[in-house]
C-alpha cells in the first residue's frame, strides 16, 4: 500500500512540475506587448503576434522564431499602399536583419 502511494505521489509531483514548467515557458510566449502599437484598423494576429493585416481573425502556426521579437516594440498601421503592413524604421529594420529571415516580414510588407 505503501509504495502505490509514494507512486502516486511521484506522479503528482511530476505532474506539477510539468504544469509550472509549462506555465512559465507559456508567460514568456504571451507577454502583453510593451506599448500600443496598432493604427488605422489594422490589426496584430498569429499566434506569436508576428502578423499584421486588415483582417481580425489571421491566425498562424505556432511557432517561434527569434525575429518575432523584433515586431513588440513595431508599429502595424496602413502603409501608403493602402494595405496594413509593419511601419519601415530603422530600429525595426536592424532588428529584422539581425535574426533569420522571414518571408513577408519586411518592414512595410503586405500581409
Amino acid at each position: 500500500m505503501a509504495s502505490i502511494l509514494r507512486r502516486h505521489t511521484l506522479s503528482a509531483m511530476r505532474f506539477l512540475a510539468g504544469l509550472c514548467a509549462s506555465a512559465a515557458l507559456a508567460g514568456c510566449a504571451f507577454d502583453p506587448p510593451a506599448r500600443a502599437r496598432i493604427d488605422d484598423s489594422c490589426y496584430i494576429g498569429g499566434c506569436s503576434a508576428e502578423l499584421c493585416s486588415g483582417r481580425p481573425d489571421l491566425v498562424s502556426p505556432c511557432i517561434w522564431r527569434d525575429a518575432y521579437a523584433c515586431f513588440r516594440d513595431a508599429t502595424c498601421a496602413r502603409q501608403p499602399s493602402g494595405a496594413c503592413g509593419w511601419t519601415p524604421t530603422p530600429e525595426l529594420s536592424a532588428c529584422l536583419a539581425s535574426h533569420d529571415q522571414l518571408s513577408g516580414s519586411r518592414p512595410g510588407s503586405q500581409r
